[in-house]
């Protein structure tokens, strides 16, 4: 008779701690919202500011490149010490070191020095410390969360990057017209004394002492790396998604000097604004109404709507039509994205997550580092002196999509687009691949199953 009442006090501590858990969930959500907000604008700032400063797209991919490459080397470190010290803990680290990298920007802007390398120094300064946040952030919300919500979960941090391209270009574009680009990263750093201060909220709220660390750092480093390597269908998985960010960085880093060459930088925070209300559209359909167990099949279907669409774009100099192509490929991110990280985040036990992350992160972008160093270079000096009046193929690919300053870098679009259509082919065919949904499966009936008990 005593056991009925102590198994209802379980039960209903569960439940507490479960809401708790969701509470804090949201307020990290929060966080990273307002911080994707701050960054997508100086992100944005430096590159019209550059480009208008150069006239050339590869001052801005080095930029890119700066801000991007340190943490992703250092990422599968930062993993190891997301694992043996407190996740939550690394999450302030990370965002309070980080300011410091745009605290000397804006000194250095404000002193009048505003060279190339400067500005690479700084925002490899930030990077550095910012490799500890993804798989902090991940990892985190593996420990607060059911398989149930993972979905749901993943839906919402695509809404809080969706605010990102959203919200951070139109005031960018806005504040930049009125201010210059030393507003746009007071800005930045105003949303990082936020975020700091939320996630000490929640650091306070959900603080737990690490488990001892049984191994050496190296040793634990070692073990994230034989438990990757031994998982053939998380590496195929991550593989298949390098190419899938190569391509990404090539729209990623080309799409500013196109639409310049278009238009103007108001335009442009304007149309990328308008765009991202395509991901807005599909993370709250996610957030709310969750996602099957069938995300193979959504990862094919998302990547092939994205390669046409990105074809479309790629053949266009219409604003209107750059506008809706890229609304509607921002539209096919969230459930790629949730996907990938749904069917992984299942199969990683949760006392290994922060350094699988942080390896799977310096794999899978890898694709976006091979964009930004080579994107810049063949536009400049391959693609767009092929499709300038007079170019080599002025008169046969240039009569199809015409002929101009932005005609090469559309070109570019296109063969990315066919990348993505065949991704999407062979993805589904990967054997590797499917018995991770199959786990993802039987772990979620599993789930319901225990619920139901």
């Amino acid at each position: 008779m005593l056991s009925t009442p102590t198994g209802q006090q379980a039960g209903v501590a569960d439940d507490r701690r479960a809401a708790r858990n969701l509470r804090a969930f949201r307020l990290i959500w929060v966080t990273q919202l307002v911080a994707r907000v701050g960054n997508g604008m100086t992100a944005f700032g430096l590159g019209v500011f550059v480009y208008q400063e150069t006239g050339q797209t590869t001052p801005g991919a080095l930029i890119m490149l700066a801000a991007f490459l340190p943490g992703l080397l250092l990422a599968p470190l930062a993993g190891v010490l997301v694992d043996r010290f407190d996740r939550c803990l690394m999450m302030i680290l990370s965002d309070t070191l980080s300011a410091i990298g745009l605290v000397a920007l804006l000194l250095a802007f404000h002193s009048g020095v505003r060279e190339v390398w400067v500005i690479c120094a700084c925002v490899a300064f930030s990077s550095v410390f910012e490799a500890l946040l993804d798989p902090a952030y991940r990892a985190t919300v593996t420990d607060l969360l059911t398989p149930e919500q993972y979905a749901r979960a993943s839906g919402m941090t695509q809404l809080a990057a969706a605010a990102q391209y959203l919200i951070s270009p139109a005031v960018a574009g806005l504040v930049m017209v009125q201010s210059g680009i030393d507003a746009v990263l007071m800005i930045d750093v105003a949303t990082m004394v936020t975020t700091v201060s939320f996630t000490v909220v929640v650091w306070r709220t959900i603080k737990a002492d690490p488990k001892p660390a049984e191994k050496g750092f190296w040793e634990d480093f070692r073990g994230g790396l034989v438990y990757f390597a031994r998982n053939r269908g998380i590496v195929v998985l991550m593989l298949l998604v390098t190419l899938m960010t190569f391509c990404m960085g090539f729209l990623q880093t080309l799409l500013t000097p196109m639409m310049l060459d278009l238009t103007d930088g108001q335009t442009l925070g304007l149309v990328r604004s308008a765009a991202a209300i395509g991901m807005v559209v599909a993370s709250l359909a996610i957030g709310v109404f969750n996602m099957g167990s069938n995300h193979i099949g959504y990862l094919a279907v998302a990547l092939a709507c994205g390669g046409v669409v990105v074809i479309g774009l790629g053949m266009t100099t219409s604003v209107l039509l750059i506008g809706a192509t890229t609304f509607l490929f921002f539209m096919v991110l969230p459930p790629l994205n949730t996907s990938v990280e749904v069917l992984t985040r299942s199969w990683i036990p949760n006392e290994t997550q922060g350094r699988i992350w942080g390896l799977m992160g310096l794999v899978s972008q890898l694709g976006f580092l091979a964009a930004y160093c080579i994107a810049g270079p063949l536009a400049d000096n391959v693609f767009n002196p092929l499709l300038r009046p007079g170019g080599a193929l002025a008169d046969t690919l240039g009569g199809v999509i015409g002929t101009g300053p932005s005609r090469g870098i559309g070109a570019m679009f296109m063969l990315v687009g066919v990348l993505l259509i065949l991704i999407a082919v062979v993805m589904p065919r990967v054997k590797s691949i499917r018995v991770l949904e199959r786990h993802l499966k039987r772990q979620l009936a599993e789930s319901r199953e225990e619920q139901d008990a």
